[in-house]
C-alpha cells in the first residue's frame, strides 16, 4: 500500500511539471508574438513620422523660395487645378530674397481655399497642413488647424521672412489625425 501512494505522488508531480512546462511555453510564445507586433507597429509609425517631419521641412523651405517660374502666381488658374502642376509654389519676391511677395501669398491662399488637397500636393505634402504667417501688423492662416481638427501627430517647422519690410514668422504644421496613414 505504501508503494501505491509513492507512485501516486510521483505521478501527480509529473502532471504538475508537464502542465507547468506547457504554461511557460505558451506564455513565452505569446510574449514573443506581442513583442513582434509591437515592434512592427512602432516601425511603421516611426517611418510615417519621419516622412511627416521631412515634408514639414520641405514645405517650409518651399514657402520661403521664389517658386518656379518666378511669376507662377500669374499662371495659376483657380478654376483649373490642372494648371497648378506647371508651377512650383514659393512666396519669395525673387531668388535668394527673404522678402515675400503679397501677390504670391494671396495666390497661394486662394489656391488653398479653392482646393485644399491639390494645393497641399503643390506645396509638397501628402498630409494635412496648416500655415500661419504672423507679424505685429497682420496674421494670415491657410489650411486646416490641427488643434481644432483633433490631430494625433503634428510636426512644426518655422521660418522667418519679411512682407513689405515687416518681419514675419512662418509656421508650417504638417499633421495627421491617424497614427498610421496619409490623409
Amino acid at each position: 500500500m505504501n508503494i501505491r501512494r509513492a507512485y501516486r505522488a510521483q505521478f501527480w508531480s509529473f502532471d504538475a511539471l508537464f502542465a507547468m512546462i506547457i504554461f511557460v511555453a505558451a506564455i513565452t510564445i505569446l510574449s514573443l508574438a506581442w513583442f513582434n507586433i509591437s515592434t512592427e507597429l512602432s516601425l511603421s509609425s516611426g517611418s510615417i513620422s519621419y516622412i511627416m517631419q521631412l515634408q514639414s521641412q520641405a514645405v517650409a523651405q518651399n514657402i520661403v523660395s521664389a517658386g518656379s517660374p518666378q511669376n507662377w502666381q500669374s499662371i495659376v488658374n483657380l478654376s483649373a487645378p490642372i494648371t497648378w502642376e506647371r508651377v512650383g509654389v514659393g512666396l519669395a519676391s525673387s531668388q535668394g530674397s527673404s522678402s515675400l511677395s503679397p501677390a504670391k501669398l494671396y495666390a497661394l491662399q486662394s489656391m488653398v481655399n479653392s482646393n485644399y488637397s491639390t494645393a497641399g500636393l503643390e506645396l509638397g505634402t501628402d498630409f494635412n497642413y496648416y500655415i500661419t504667417i504672423d507679424s505685429s501688423q497682420f496674421n494670415v492662416t491657410m489650411g486646416m488647424n490641427p488643434v481644432t481638427s483633433n490631430s494625433v501627430t503634428t510636426f512644426l517647422n518655422r521660418k522667418s521672412a519679411y512682407i513689405n519690410g515687416v518681419p514675419v514668422e512662418i509656421s508650417v504644421y504638417i499633421w495627421s489625425g491617424s497614427t498610421s496613414s496619409v490623409t
